[in-house]
């Protein structure tokens, strides 16, 4: 059963009417549906973040030169305009 399947009341659920899991549940409770469901989240959030760590490693030295060309223009610019301070100063 999809979500858009699952039938909806239309009556709001309040907070103490929500099931908790607690710790003295035991895993044969959990209907296998949701722990398939679960183990699919962990191994999606697994893999998105060693994708993240891919993209971040492949992207290195592109992120060094652009952070270095940045660092760069900044300290020009501050230097043109420190330079600029001081030719405005007549002795």
């Amino acid at each position: 059963m999809t979500q858009s399947e699952i039938p909806f009341s239309g009556q709001p659920v309040s907070f103490d009417q929500m099931p908790t899991l607690t710790q003295d549940m035991a895993l044969a409770q959990v209907p296998q549906a949701v722990i398939v469901a679960l183990d699919a989240r962990a191994a999606e959030k697994q893999a998105l973040m060693a994708l993240s760590s891919d993209l971040l490693e492949n992207f290195r030295p592109e992120i060094e030169r652009l952070t270095a060309d940045l660092v760069q223009r900044t300290l020009q610019s501050v230097w043109e305009k420190r330079a600029g301070t001081y030719q405005e100063i007549e002795p």
